[in-house]
């Protein structure tokens, strides 16, 4: 029997995978050309990760918009960026020493800024459109929307995804949502307060969130069942409010806080260390209400308490450390 050249074998294996080379490399100089156009003042990334992965090395970043009321910035050390050939649509980034701040001129308590030593992030966006934004900083300094001062957070976990639609003519009054964020993690003020947060939010507006006149035009921002919690995990309080802007420029506030230990809560929102308080049989409910960057009321337990539960459950947490 007549045996058979190994070059025979070997041919239809180096032309495969000269062909998925010459793939790899054009989807590699398009990733280039795009991280360039995306952030144009920045040096031209290293690329390299063949043949599983495109990844792009940037020895630092600096990024900014400003437009239509809008400002955000991301600074950082060393960025990766790294994708998979056939996957142009997602992305996984890890940045150094990150600092990123989203602002609306003129809303100065619509804040949010994270400063951290590391980030890491999660990306799928295959057209105009985030379909998902997931961040996570193993610890970070957070200043918070509606929120005075600066938080020490840990495993602060960020996710953010657009939902444009439009809501049919007739059903509601109000504007679809456009946007949904979740906001997680251990939250921790110098001689403060200590708890953790799962705060999942909607953003509603007449358009798509191209523009912010959008929403400030008739849109809210809604929190949907979010939940204050002691660091051991057992529930203080449940939260549903709505933002909206007003014309004069100031952002109205209203909501509810279910909780067991009104006390407890009515000195986390006065800023100041709550007594010993035993958990109540029956949950109660305080209403929020006020404007962003002025003090927010919050009112009178409402509903039946049914005496001190001292027996049957631990005394709420003290979330002065």
């Amino acid at each position: 029997m007549k045996r058979v050249p190994i070059w025979v074998a070997l041919v239809p294996l180096l032309l495969g995978l000269g062909a998925y080379w010459l793939y790899w490399n054009g989807e590699a100089q398009a990733f280039r050309a795009a991280v360039a156009t995306l952030v144009p003042e920045a040096p031209t990334p290293e690329i390299g990760g063949f043949p599983y992965r495109i990844e792009a090395r940037l020895p630092a970043l600096s990024w900014g918009y400003r437009a239509d009321g809008v400002t955000a910035s991301l600074e950082t050390g060393q960025v990766v960026v790294n994708r998979q050939p056939w996957r142009t649509g997602h992305a996984v980034i890890a940045a150094e020493n990150p600092r990123l701040l989203f602002a609306l001129p003129g809303l100065p308590t619509a804040l949010l800024s994270i400063e951290g030593a590391s980030a890491l992030a999660s990306v799928r966006r295959p057209d105009a459109i985030i379909e998902r934004l997931s961040m996570h900083f193993e610890t970070a300094n957070v200043r918070l929307p509606l929120v005075a001062g600066v938080f020490a957070a840990k495993g602060l976990e960020l996710h953010f995804r657009e939902t444009p639609g439009n809501a049919p003519a007739g059903k509601s009054p109000a504007y679809p949502a456009q946007a949904e964020l979740r906001l997680l993690g251990e939250i921790n003020r110098s001689g403060g307060p200590h708890f953790m947060i799962e705060v999942p939010i909607s953003v509603t507006a007449r358009a798509p969130l191209a523009t912010v006149s959008a929403w400030r035009d008739g849109g809210t921002v809604n929190v949907e069942g979010a939940r204050l919690l002691a660091v051991d995990g057992s529930a203080i309080a449940g939260i549903d409010a709505t933002i909206a802007p007003l014309p004069d420029g100031r952002l109205a506030i209203s909501g509810t806080v279910d909780t067991d230990c009104p006390e407890t809560i009515r000195a986390l929102f006065e800023g100041v260390r709550a007594g010993k308080e035993y958990r109540s049989r029956r949950s109660v409910r305080m209403a929020i209400s006020g404007f962003a960057g002025d003090a927010i009321a919050l009112g009178a337990p409402q509903g039946p308490r049914g005496g001190p539960a001292r027996s049957q459950a631990p005394p709420c947490p003290a979330l002065h450390q």
